[in-house]
């Protein structure tokens, strides 16, 4: 069976370890007596199983508790993952989680980053050597002077600019006015350098102006949004990161009070590199030691692993320290984090006597003397960030990626710009001679469904299965059966039927010609499960 695996600081005696870990593994599932556990029907593996206790060196009074938790247990998204990890035992004291590993079933239900490093190099054309970001602050500063601000920002040879995560606008009106302002000031220095500078305005204010803000921005030509996942809500962030092509730059703003104390909360690497990894931020923002906040270097240095580590399906993201940053610390920092990462610096920029752009030129200067081997070649025919969208994260990846109004019908059941999918054999849930056409959803559409088409060969099959979303199922091409609950249903060309939440069925054809048909689910949706 799929489990999560989580590990706990906890101090005490052994005694006192053993009782406080079976508390921890009944409290973070079944919330019940353990006498009650059988009773009420519960399996054994439905609880949590503590799988070691072992003490630290540092101490004879603390331990390190392993706890496997049923992986179907962090179905339903980051916040429910989270819950399940650190939620009613974070009423508890002298807790910490310091380890989490999660098995693909998990893993797989998150797109992840849509950029990573990768992506942004490839934007950029800069491989080689760390990326040099800026802070556009404080509130209450003209837009004028701002809009100044990254115009010589860019002309000195910074490469990313975001807003600062207090830049707040509560009326949408003055909001898109400041972006409208600085990005066209971003625009025309990349007209003059021939290269992509990426803006990334900060997503705060009203909930229920996001989307139309998001949507603005996008139009406007914006790459990239700022963000505070413990602001604006882990799930939600996922959505905003899978619906919408951008650059998302995590801030780590609010989570302070999970991170600092040695007995209880959670490890940075974790929260800070893994879990805003896995909600598809494409970097992500930390105090740089020895800076005005009180991170360690080794903190910082676990931060980074864990954002640049395999993780599944996951590309690396950019570790971004952040906070006191100066010039003379320009070596130091370019020994600890290497190439990959993008060093964010705000006011030793802003308050440099030499101006905004010749202070920017000589960080810029220095970042090439110490990485002499890196290479600049601004990718051909894209001289402007804002004319810029990322390739979809779906499984068309040979299409253009590109949300569209038309998709022009092709002969054979085929829509320009979209390609099939051939399905593989599974064990547990087969099926056969299918192929599935991705074709709205997963290419930057701001849809909460997804639309494809699916077409199965003579004698064959879909996969017998059951899941709580509902699919609606519109017939396109020849002549099939649908098989729901022990009942068989003819579908022909226009006809329409629906599939509720957990009844068993298939689709068949026992035809000679290909079946054909439309299958429209929710964007968002639990995995398939056997009858």
């Amino acid at each position: 069976m799929d489990v999560v695996l989580a590990r706990y600081r906890i101090p005490g005696t052994l005694v006192d370890v053993e009782r406080r870990a079976a508390d921890l593994a009944l409290e973070q599932t079944v919330e019940i007596p353990e006498a009650l556990v059988q009773q009420v029907g519960l399996k054994a593996h439905q609880v949590g199983q503590i799988r070691q206790i072992l003490p630290l060196e540092t101490s004879e009074q603390l331990f390190e508790v392993e706890i496997a938790f049923p992986a179907d247990f962090a179905s339903g998204g980051l916040g429910q993952l989270s819950n399940l990890l650190f939620g009613n035992i974070s009423l508890k004291p002298e807790l910490r989680l310091t380890a989490v590993e999660l098995p693909p079933c998990v893993l797989s239900q998150y797109q992840g980053p849509r950029f990573g490093v990768p992506g942004l190099r490839q934007l950029l054309g800069i491989q080689g050597r760390p990326l040099l970001a800026t802070a556009l602050k404080p509130r209450g500063v003209p837009v004028a002077l701002l809009a100044n601000w990254a115009r010589e920002f860019a002309l000195g040879g910074g490469d990313l600019i975001k807003d600062d995560h207090n830049l707040v606008e509560p009326h949408f009106e003055a909001f898109l006015q400041r972006v409208n302002t600085c990005q066209a000031a971003i625009h025309e220095a990349e007209q003059t350098l021939g290269r992509a500078v990426p803006y990334l305005p900060n997503l705060a204010g009203p909930a229920d102006q996001m989307p139309r803000r998001i949507e603005a921005c996008l139009k406007l030509g914006v790459t990239g949004f700022l963000v505070a996942p413990f602001l604006v809500g882990l799930d939600t962030l996922t959505s905003w990161t899978a619906t919408y092509p951008a650059f998302w730059l995590a801030h780590p703003t609010f989570a302070g009070g999970h991170l600092h104390s040695p007995q209880h909360g959670m490890e940075a690497s974790w929260l800070l590199g893994t879990l805003f990894r896995l909600a598809g931020c494409d970097g992500t923002i930390f105090p740089n030691s020895g800076g005005r906040f009180s991170f360690t270097p080794q903190t910082c240095q676990e931060i980074s692993a864990a954002a640049r580590n395999p993780l599944g399906h996951f590309p690396a993201i950019w570790p971004s320290p952040a906070g006191g940053m100066s010039y003379d610390r320009l070596p130091m920092m370019a020994e600890q984090y290497g190439a990959d990462a993008l060093f964010l610096i705000g006011g030793a920029l802003l308050n440099d006597p030499a101006g905004l752009q010749a202070a920017t030129r000589r960080y810029r200067d220095s970042l090439g003397q110490l990485f002499p081997d890196a290479q600049e070649v601004p990718p051909e025919g894209f001289s402007s960030a804002c004319e810029w969208r990322p390739r979809s994260r779906g499984t068309n990846r040979e299409s253009n990626g590109l949300a569209t109004d038309h998709l022009r019908f092709l002969e054979g059941f085929q829509w320009k710009g979209r390609s099939r999918t051939a399905y593989k054999e599974t064990a547990d849930l087969p099926f056969k001679g299918v192929e599935r056409t991705e074709l709205i959803g997963q290419f930057g559409e701001q849809a909460d469904f997804d639309l494809r088409y699916f077409e199965i060969g003579p004698s064959g099959h879909s996969s017998l299965e059951k899941h709580v979303h509902t699919h609606v199922i519109i017939g396109a091409r020849g002549q099939g059966h649908l098989r729901i609950e022990g009942e068989t249903r003819t579908i022909r060309p226009f006809d329409i039927a629906y599939v509720p939440p957990l009844q068993v069925h298939q689709l068949l054809n026992e035809n000679a010609e290909p079946f054909g048909f439309f299958c429209i689910v929710d964007r968002q949706r639990d995995k398939p499960q056997p009858p």
